[in-house]
């Protein structure tokens, strides 16, 4: 069962992953991203009223959820950016590397790294070197420019989810997850907005594609909930190990119905970085 929740969550992600790659390249960045948040907020407020996490949240937890909020909006904004330039084989792995950066702060906090999960970091940096090596491969100064951009996004919002990912455990000492999670998503809105009046983007702007926009909210929420909830089942760390592999199910998404053309060798890159991933998800 966790295995299968977990499952969930990835298809669930890497949906909405591969949704970002389409609506970004038909609208504002930000106001997409804006409702995205706006729906998520509204599918949040509706999971916790159903399971009745509603509670006060204590001042030792406000400090975390600020914090947590403002690096959910950052790594949003990187995300966004990185599917705006793409291509998804090339995005996709990075933005999933969030994990190591999860394992780092452990380290950060004492934590020693097993031999395992020492060669498990060695086989993501290698896939990544062959998949940024071979996506978009051009003599084209303008392609390896934004092949340099896809990837600093990229990078940006994979620091960002494990940032927010990582200051959210400590959130979850003083309040409830699912609580701590809306209050995150409020603190992200509330950030996101000052940034859109400053650089004068509508906030509605997207509003023509809010059925697609609202599904990626919903699917965002859901994943969270069903990662959250395996959370409590035995062998938890299952349900994170087959979530970690949402970035793949992208992919596979982007080659299915994007046409993004995929060399075997690309594929090998994508898989061994994948392994490393589920490993460290597990962990």
């Amino acid at each position: 069962m966790t295995i299968l929740l977990g499952l969930l969550a990835a298809l669930a992600w890497g949906i909405h992953d591969i949704l970002i790659r389409w609506v970004s390249q038909k609208s504002s960045v930000f106001s997409a991203l804006f409702l995205v948040l706006l729906f998520g907020l509204i599918f949040q407020f509706g999971i916790v009223a159903i399971r009745g996490d509603f509670t006060d949240i204590p001042a030792p937890a406000t400090i975390p959820i600020l914090a947590s909020g403002i690096a959910f909006m950052f790594a949003g904004i990187a995300i966004y950016k990185a599917f705006e330039i793409g291509p998804v084989q090339l995005v996709a792995p990075i933005v999933a590397t969030y994990a190591i950066g999860s394992i780092l702060l452990g380290v950060i906090q004492g934590d020693q790294l097993t031999i395992l999960q020492i060669l498990a970091v060695a086989a993501v940096f290698i896939g990544l070197y062959i998949v940024v090596s071979l996506a978009n491969s051009s003599d084209n100064a303008t392609s390896n420019g934004k092949r340099s951009h896809a990837i600093l996004w990229a990078c940006g919002a994979s620091f960002g989810f494990a940032a927010t990912f990582g200051i959210g455990h400590s959130m979850v000492q003083y309040t409830p997850e699912m609580m701590g999670i809306l209050a995150t998503r409020l603190v992200a809105v509330g950030c996101l907005i000052p940034i859109m009046i400053y650089l004068k983007t509508p906030l509605l702007a997207a509003i023509g594609q809010w059925k697609i926009l609202a599904i990626m909210g919903g699917l965002d929420a859901l994943a969270l909930t069903v990662v959250l909830v395996s959370g409590n089942m035995p062998n938890a760390s299952y349900a994170s190990l087959a979530a970690s592999l949402f970035g793949m199910v992208t992919i596979l998404l982007a080659w299915a119905f994007l046409r993004e053309r995929m060399t075997g060798l690309q594929w090998m890159g994508v898989t061994i970085t994948f392994i490393g991933i589920a490993y460290l998800g597990g962990q």
